[in-house]
């Protein structure tokens, strides 16, 4: 009874811990893409969407991204990141005035050894380099944790 009583034990005690949201595509509005990361992002990433920065509104540690202001059609998006490992980096997705798009992103942490520019660690020094740049401040296509 021991024996059987341990595995159930760590089995419920492992799948109990983590929460995934489920997003159904109705919840999801039109012109709208949400990423969810299996881990919570804490520092800066770069996400393009059609090859153009999209601004990243950072809140807190949060693991759901939603990219607001799409235009209709197919877009391809990309991610990159010094701090993370993700999959998949890059996919399409379509999107309509009626329906939105979900992804669900594995992250990972990644420690690399390569010299870190502090604007790509820093979510102030980010903050502060997207003010000075013109191409983010124009962008129509925002996204906020």
């Amino acid at each position: 009874m021991k024996w059987l009583f341990m595995p159930m034990a760590a089995l419920l005690f492992t799948t109990g811990c983590f929460k995934r949201t489920h997003w159904e595509q109705a919840e999801i509005p039109g012109n709208t893409f949400v990423l969810e990361f299996s881990q919570p992002i804490r520092y800066v990433f770069e996400l393009t969407v059609d090859g153009k920065r999209v601004p990243i509104d950072y809140k807190s540690r949060n693991r759901v991204l939603i990219v607001s202001g799409l235009d209709e059609g197919v877009h391809h998006f990309n991610l990159h990141s010094i701090s993370y490992v993700f999959g998949p980096e890059f996919d399409r997705f379509k999107v309509t005035a009626e329906a939105g798009a979900y992804a669900f992103i594995q992250s990972r942490k990644y420690r690399s050894a390569i010299p870190k520019e502090r604007k790509q660690v820093s979510i102030r020094a980010y903050r502060k380099a997207a003010k000075k740049d013109e191409e983010l401040v124009q962008a129509k296509v925002r996204a906020s944790f």
